[in-house]
Parts: structure tokens; sequence; C-alpha cells
């Protein structure tokens, strides 16, 4: 996955490619912390590539409010299920 090939995607299916690796963040945070962690990276990946392309540039704030907590659940900072971060989208 790269910069140029995610903003290729629309706004929609960047959004949805985030919600899918939250998804799977959710479905590992219980039962595999390395899968949840490669989620969560995944999801961290995808987030820095959008705050990168220029359809965002209005909503940069809300990017790094998102990415700034998904870094919380990764580093083990954030209590509760990494799902609220899905359903804010």
């Amino acid at each position: 996955m790269d910069a140029i090939r995610v903003q290729g995607f629309s706004e929609s299916e960047q959004l949805l490619m985030v919600g899918a690796e939250l998804m799977r963040a959710s479905r590992w945070q219980k039962e595999d912390k390395e899968n949840f962690l490669g989620a969560l990276e995944r999801t961290l990946a995808l987030i820095d590539f959008m705050i990168s392309d220029p359809k965002w540039r209005e909503r940069t704030r809300m990017l790094l409010g998102l990415r700034e907590e998904t870094a919380r659940f990764y580093a083990g900072e954030a209590p509760g299920d990494v799902l609220e971060l899905y359903r804010a989208l």
C-alpha cells in the first residue's frame, strides 16, 4: 500500500478502508495482540496517507484527532474497545 494508490480512491473509499482495519483491530483486540497491533498499524498508515491527500485539506484536524486516538490504542493508553473509533467514523 502506498500514498499514490490510496489517494486514487474517493474519500468514501478511504474511510471504508480505515473502517475495515478498525473492525479487524476490534476482532483481535482481546484475542491476539500481534494481529491487533498490525491492524492498528495499517489504520495509522491509511490515516497518514489521507492526511497527505489534498482532498482532505479542509478536514485535516479531524484526521489528526482520529490518528491520535488510534495511536493511544496502539500504545495501550486508551481504555475500552477500539470499536468506538469505528463508530466515530
